[in-house]
C-alpha cells in the first residue's frame, strides 16, 4: 500500500518514497507527438500543475529509471537529456518594482547555477536572451523551458502600484523566450487564469493553449477511473468503516462524487475530474467529508468580486455564458472598479469556484462542481454579507451538528440566527426572494444538497435539503404561518416523492413548515412531521 501525499509536487519524491502517483505521461507523450513545442494550460490552485511540471523536468533530463513502470517507458520516446530551465512564479514578492525584480532575477540565476553558468545584464529579459544562448553553446542542445503559476504576480498585484511595471517586465520577458524559438526544445507555461489576450503575450503568438482542449481535459485531478485504479485499496476500507451510513459500495462512491467530483474542463468533453489534494485530504483524514478546499485553493478575490453581483444568480442558478468571456479575459483588469459580471463568471470558473456543466449552441453553462465548492463558497460569501462574521462560522458548525442529528429545533433556532445576521445587508440591496435566498445560503454552507421548485403531479415543493442521514421537504412562508405551510406539504403529498428514496437508504424524512416574519426579521414559528 503506498503513501498518500497531499502536498508534495516534486516527481522524484514521491517515486522514489513510495507514495501514490497517478500516471499522467501518456499526455506528456500525447504533446510530443502533437508536433508543436509551445504550450500553455490554465487549471485552478493545487490540481497538480507543479507535479506535472516537476514530472516535465525529471523526463526532460533523462531520468529514465523514475518511469520505471510508467505509460512513456512502455513507449519509443528515447529519453533524451536535455538543459531544462523551470521557473516557478508563484510566491513572488510583488510590494516594489525592486521587489519583484530581485525575486525574478534570483529564478533566472537558480536557473543558472544548475548549469555553471554566470549571469549577464541588467535587466531579466537581457538575462534570459544571454542564458539560454549560453547554455545552447555550452550544452550543444536545445533548451527546455518550464514556468510555472506564470500569472501569480500579476494576480497579487492587482491592488498595488507596481501593476503596470510587472506587465511592461513579462512583455519583454515573453518576447525574449519568441527570440529564441529555434533554441528551444520544448515549452510548457501553466497559471490560473487563461493567456486571453493580455498584453504582456502580445510577442508569443505561437503558444498552443491546452487549457479547453477535450483530449488534456483530465491531464489535472483524477477521473473515476484513476480514483478506482489507484485508491481501491482506500475506497474500500472506507466502505468498512461507513457501511451503517452507506448500504451499498456504490452508494459510498456516490457519495464521495457527489462532494468531491464534477471539474469540467472542455465542453466538447464530458469527462468531468476530482481535485487530487481535496481527495488527498479526505483520505489521510479518516474518510471524512470535510471542505478541504480552503486547504486547497481558496481565492478571497473571487469571493469578494463575486459580492459585487445579483446573490441568486450566483447561489441559486446556472450561469449561461457565452465562451467569449474566457477569450476576452484579462486577470490585470479586475483591478477595474467597472469590472464586468462576465469577468468576475470567468475568474470563478479559472478559481475553480464554478465549472462547466453542459455545453450550449456557442456558450456553456456554469454551476458549482460539487458539494465541497458550493459550501465553502457559500461560507465565504455570508461571511461577507453577515452583520457579525465572527458568529457566522459558528452558526455554520452548530447547523452541520444538528442537521447530521436530526435535531430540527435546534437547526430552525440556528436558521434563525443566521438569516438575522445576513438578512439587513441583503435586503438592503433589494435582492429579489431574500427569505428563500438566505434559507438556501445556509444549506449550502451547511454541505447539504439543495434543490428549489422541485416539480410534482400537485405542484412545486419549494425545497429539499439532504445530507447525511436526513431529508428535509420544506415549505416557506412569508407572514403567514408555520401551519399554512405544512398543511400545502400535506395536501400536495409531496413526501410521497421522497418517503421510498428515503426508507431505502435509510434516511429520516422530515416535513417542515417555516413562516418567515418581515417585521422582525426572523423565523416566527415552525412546525414539524416526521415520517
Amino acid at each position: 500500500m503506498k503513501k498518500i501525499a497531499t502536498g508534495n509536487p516534486s516527481f522524484p519524491s514521491l517515486i522514489k518514497n513510495d507514495f501514490v502517483y497517478v500516471d499522467k505521461t501518456k499526455y506528456i507523450y500525447d504533446l510530443l507527438e502533437k508536433g508543436d513545442k509551445f504550450f500553455f494550460i490554465s487549471r485552478p490552485r493545487r490540481f497538480g500543475k507543479s507535479l506535472f511540471c516537476s514530472t516535465l523536468e525529471a523526463l526532460f533530463k533523462g531520468e529514465r529509471d523514475l518511469f520505471e513502470g510508467l505509460y512513456i517507458d512502455s513507449t519509443d520516446y528515447a529519453f533524451t537529456p536535455y538543459p531544462v530551465l523551470h521557473f516557478d512564479f508563484s510566491n513572488f514578492e510583488t510590494r516594489t518594482n525592486d521587489d519583484f525584480l530581485a525575486a525574478l532575477e534570483n529564478e533566472i540565476k537558480k536557473a543558472a547555477a544548475v548549469y555553471d553558468v554566470k549571469t549577464k545584464g541588467q535587466m531579466p529579459s537581457l538575462m534570459l536572451d544571454n542564458l539560454i544562448n549560453d547554455i545552447y553553446s555550452q550544452e550543444g542542445k536545445e533548451v527546455v523551458m518550464i514556468i510555472d503559476e506564470f500569472d501569480s504576480p500579476v494576480i497579487d498585484s492587482l491592488d498595488k502600484p507596481t501593476l503596470s511595471f510587472i506587465k511592461e517586465v513579462f512583455q519583454n520577458f515573453y518576447a525574449t523566450v519568441k527570440k529564441n524559438t529555434e533554441k528551444i526544445r520544448f515549452f510548457f507555461m501553466t497559471g490560473i487564469t487563461k493567456l486571453s489576450n493580455m498584453s504582456i503575450f502580445s510577442k508569443m503568438n505561437n503558444l498552443v493553449d491546452l487549457s479547453m482542449d477535450d483530449d488534456f481535459a483530465s491531464l489535472f485531478g483524477y477521473t473515476d477511473d484513476e480514483l478506482d485504479e489507484y485508491f481501491s485499496f482506500y475506497l474500500e476500507e472506507c466502505f468498512e468503516r461507513n457501511k451503517e451510513t452507506y448500504p451499498t459500495y456504490p452508494s459510498m462512491l456516490d457519495a464521495i462524487r457527489t462532494y468531491y467530483d464534477g471539474y469540467r474542463f472542455s465542453d466538447y468533453s464530458n469527462v468531468s475530474v476530482y481535485n487530487p489534494v481535496s481527495i488527498g485530504y479526505f483520505i489521510t483524514n479518516k474518510f471524512r467529508f470535510q471542505n478541504y478546499w480552503e486547504l486547497t485553493g481558496l481565492s478571497t478575490l473571487a469571493v469578494k468580486l463575486a459580492k459585487r453581483y445579483k446573490l441568486s444568480e450566483l447561489v441559486m442558478e446556472e450561469q449561461l455564458v457565452s465562451k467569449s468571456i474566457f477569450t476576452s479575459f484579462d486577470v490585470s483588469l479586475l483591478a477595474d472598479a467597472e469590472l464586468s459580471k462576465k469577468s468576475v463568471l470567468a475568474l470563478l470558473y479559472y478559481t475553480g469556484y464554478l465549472t462547466i456543466r453542459k455545453a450550449l449552441d456557442g456558450g456553456v453553462a456554469l454551476g458549482f462542481p460539487n458539494m465541497e465548492i458550493s459550501s465553502s463558497f457559500t461560507e465565504s460569501l455570508s461571511l461577507l454579507y453577515s452583520d457579525d462574521s465572527s458568529e457566522t462560522g459558528d452558526m455554520i458548525i452548530e447547523g452541520k451538528e444538528a442537521m447530521d442529528k436530526g435535531e430540527t429545533g435546534k437547526l430552525v433556532e440556528v436558521l434563525s440566527e443566521f438569516y438575522a445576521n445576513c438578512s439587513s445587508q441583503i435586503i438592503r440591496e433589494r435582492l429579489e426572494n431574500p427569505y428563500h435566498l438566505i434559507f438556501h445560503m445556509f444549506f449550502v454552507a451547511l454541505g447539504a444538497r439543495i434543490s428549489s421548485e422541485e416539480g410534482t403531479l400537485k405542484g412545486r415543493i419549494d425545497t429539499v435539503v439532504e445530507k447525511k442521514n436526513t431529508i428535509y421537504i420544506a415549505e416557506l412562508k412569508v407572514d403567514e404561518s408555520a401551519e399554512k405551510a405544512l398543511a400545502q406539504i400535506k395536501e400536495k403529498g409531496y413526501g410521497e416523492k421522497y418517503k421510498k428514496k428515503a426508507e431505502r437508504l435509510g434516511k429520516r424524512l422530515h416535513l417542515l413548515g417555516i413562516n418567515f416574519s418581515s417585521k422582525e426579521r426572523m423565523i416566527s414559528d415552525w412546525m414539524e412531521e416526521i415520517l
